[in-house]
């Protein structure tokens, strides 16, 4: 919630798992509060590090929502609030009324009746690049000294590629536009689900939760209940049990994952034969013309093994759950995956087709037979209920990017990106 310190907004963040009030260091020394030591003791923060403390703010009028509180705030090097109120001044207030589900507490103070209402959410603001930069770099404190990433996506429920449609492909594309739309039911049931046979005598996996610092508590709960909503995990009752891992996407976003390796350790590992690149590539001699399409989350686009699913049950801080679909992680399902391509589009590989797990390049030798060669790919994803991501697709292009190389009807080279860090690299000019 927002309070006030000498008139100046900080963030406060009422905490009844803090057992001491705190203050941020960079808030106390832009408010230039007088400080006095104290007995150095450590403070574990959310993220699981341990912080030294041995400074003090004695008696500082905290204002929040017109009620002022007198309160000693020991100073912490503290990201993300200004202000943390724990059970240090939580037993001050006597008997509280608190509703966390509408984050509202009340209380008797001093004989007034006081209600102070949480925020839910913080309130996004518009802000230009010359204000990013002064918040970037001001010293200033109360508006949230934290930078986020906004990201404006374009919606990828319908069928938007990032590039220009030649006229003739248009007809096809809206043919099957059904493909690049995000599905709303479960895979089907197929000859090829993913397996997970354990070696013999392994007892249940069950790895302990990591832990997890505030912000990652709730970023967890949105994927999860995402995942709920899709039907691509339930609630579970298993005696398997695998962690959680949040990893970070390069649009600024978290990726789940589940942390696999006890089980994985634990299964015998498929012998399904991988291709290589190299091979891959030897089909596309004497093409010119060539779309590229991308599974839309391809692994969660095959279900488990009936039999396995508890398995795959993992543990949150605030549940445990079990994947219907094939998670991220698991030793086998790159094997699993490049099975079930290979079955459902058998008939056409190495005649137009070549598949590397979920990248499926289709090459021709003209438009006139690209086109009746997109056309029988499209059938087989339509069939086999197979969705694809339009802003990762490319059509009918004479030059395309394909498992880091540049095909066109020249042959193939390597993409300049994936080496540029290495040939713009400045010499050394000294023996060090």
């Amino acid at each position: 919630m927002l309070g006030y310190i000498s008139s100046h907004p900080v963030q406060v963040l009422v905490d009844s798992g803090s057992t001491n009030n705190f203050i941020s260091r960079r808030t106390a020394q832009f408010l230039k509060l007088p400080t006095s030591p104290t007995t150095l003791f450590r403070v574990r923060v959310g993220n699981g590090a341990a912080l030294q403390c041995n400074e003090l703010c004695k008696e500082v009028s905290l204002s929040i929502q017109s009620h002022s509180f007198a309160t000693d705030l020991f100073v912490l090097d503290l990201e993300g609030s200004d202000v943390v109120l724990g059970v240090q001044w939580l037993e001050t207030l006597g008997p509280i009324l608190t509703d966390w589900s509408k984050l509202h507490m009340e209380f008797n103070y001093k004989g007034h009746q006081i209600h102070l209402q949480g925020e839910s959410k913080p309130n996004a603001k518009a802000i230009s690049s010359a204000g990013l930069n002064k918040l970037i770099t001001s010293k200033g404190v109360g508006s949230s000294y934290m930078c986020f990433t906004v990201l404006t996506p374009e919606p990828d429920n319908t069928l938007s590629p990032p590039h220009t449609i030649i006229p003739s492909l248009q007809p096809l594309l809206q043919q099957f536009q059904i493909l690049f739309q995000i599905p709303s039911t479960l895979p089907p049931s197929r000859t090829i689900d993913h397996r997970i046979p354990l070696k013999k005598g392994t007892d249940a996996i069950n790895v302990r939760p990591y832990r997890y610092p505030r912000f990652q508590k709730n970023e967890i709960e949105c994927l999860v209940a995402d995942l709920l909503q899709s039907g691509a995990i339930r609630p579970s009752q298993s005696a398997f049990s695998s962690p959680v891992l949040l990893v970070k996407k390069k649009d600024g976003t978290w990726r789940f994952c589940v942390d696999y390796r006890a089980l994985n350790a634990a299964t015998i590992r498929d012998r399904f034969p991988i291709p290589t690149v190299d091979e891959l590539l030897d089909e596309l001699h004497g093409a010119s013309v060539f779309s590229k399409l991308d599974l839309r989350s391809g692994y969660h686009q095959i279900r488990v093994h009936a039999p396995d699913i508890h398995k795959t049950a993992f543990r949150t801080h605030h549940g445990h759950f079990e994947f219907v679909v094939m998670p991220f992680g698991l030793c086998n399902a790159p094997s699993t995956f490049q099975a079930l391509m290979n079955e459902v589009f058998q008939p056409l590989l190495r005649k137009f087709v070549v598949i590397f797990f979920d990248d499926i390049l289709i090459y021709s030798c003209s438009l006139e037979a690209h086109l009746q060669h997109l056309q029988q790919v499209f059938q087989i994803l339509h069939d086999n209920q197979l969705f694809v991501k339009s802003s990762k697709c490319t059509f009918a292009a004479s030059e395309i990017a394909f498992l880091g190389h540049i095909i066109s009807a020249a042959g193939v080279a390597a993409d300049p990106s994936k080496f540029s860090a290495v040939s713009t690299w400045p010499p050394p000019n000294n023996q060090r």
